[in-house]
């Protein structure tokens, strides 16, 4: 009860919200002819709520001259405090409508992807999503095959490189940047200062990126460098899950290491050269582009993947 009287307080205090309303309009077009126009309303009408306001603050907040009114000093300060409160009024009424909105939203979305993009970047991210669209179903499967030939079993997908063919519509999610990566406490007996000191280290590879290492080694100008060992994995999962366990170093992609960088599990030793390979494309299954739960997923990966992209 003490917080409704508070508020009741509060708006006690406060003038006329339609006074408020007609005073910024005029202080905007420097006319009260102008703002009646956008308000819908007569020149008198406007006339009257800014009287009303002048009594109620009892001092004049516009010199009126024979082409228009201008703000006196007063009136000015006051239309800084009133522009910023109606601005942010807006802004509350905007988030409220879209959440409302959001919320109402419903129904079953496919999302199918490679099982490393699953397990580290979708699925640290999926209770944000599911905060924001508490009633749509998403259904989660994994596998790197083309996703034209799996049309009927998924609505969005992500895949690294382009996808094109009937039924299928892509476009770019967020490039793949690949650098060297590794447990911190590795580099205590051997230090990664230069690439050259990649020689003392072990090369972590994955059967699906085998050429990774070869293709960073070149950019940075070392293609002969020789490693103490190299070992490969048959998933992507198993050759960053060894690189977290301090196996060795890993060519890993920058959007599924995110997590394990900012909490600590793995550093990247060198700054560059960074290679870019295939982006992670995001496809959509064209008979379904046109859902709103579809529609509402695509536009939480775009927007995740843009906020820390930027």
């Amino acid at each position: 009860m003490s917080g409704n009287r508070d508020a009741a307080k509060h708006w006690g205090a406060l003038p006329p919200l339609n006074a408020l309303r007609a005073f910024d309009a005029v202080a905007r077009h420097g006319s009260f002819a102008r703002a009646a126009v956008e308000l819908h309303v007569t020149h008198w009408a406007v006339g009257k709520q800014i009287r009303l306001l002048e009594d109620w603050f009892g001092l004049p907040l516009f010199d009126r001259r024979p082409r228009g009114v201008v703000l006196t000093d007063e009136g000015a300060a006051l239309l800084n405090d009133v522009s910023h409160a109606f601005e942010r009024l807006g802004t509350a009424v905007v988030r409220l409508r879209h959440d409302t909105f959001t919320h109402r939203i419903s129904g079953v979305v496919r999302v199918n992807v490679p099982m490393s993009f699953a397990l580290c970047w979708l699925l640290p991210r999926l209770a944000d999503f599911h905060s924001r669209y508490p009633e749509i179903d998403v259904r989660v499967s994994t596998t790197s095959r083309k996703l034209r030939y799996v049309a009927d079993a998924f609505d969005i997908g992500v895949r690294s490189g382009p996808e094109q063919g009937a039924g299928v519509v892509s476009r770019t999610l967020m490039p793949d940047l690949r650098v060297p990566a590794c447990n911190p406490a590795l580099l205590r007996q051997h230090p990664i200062q230069s690439v050259a000191d990649l020689r003392h280290h072990v090369l972590l590879h994955s059967a699906t990126t085998r050429s990774a290492w070869s293709h960073w080694l070149r950019e940075a100008g070392a293609s002969d460098l020789r490693a103490a060992r190299h070992v490969e994995f048959d998933h992507v999962n198993l050759q960053l899950g060894a690189a977290i366990e301090g196996l060795g170093v890993a060519l890993a992609s920058l959007p599924l290491i995110g997590r394990d960088l900012a909490e600590g599990r793995l550093v990247c030793p060198i700054a560059s050269p960074v290679w870019r390979a295939d982006d992670y494309m995001l496809v959509t299954n064209a008979d379904r582009a046109d859902d709103a739960a579809v529609s509402a997923f695509e536009e939480w990966m775009e927007g995740m993947a843009s906020r820390e992209a930027g």
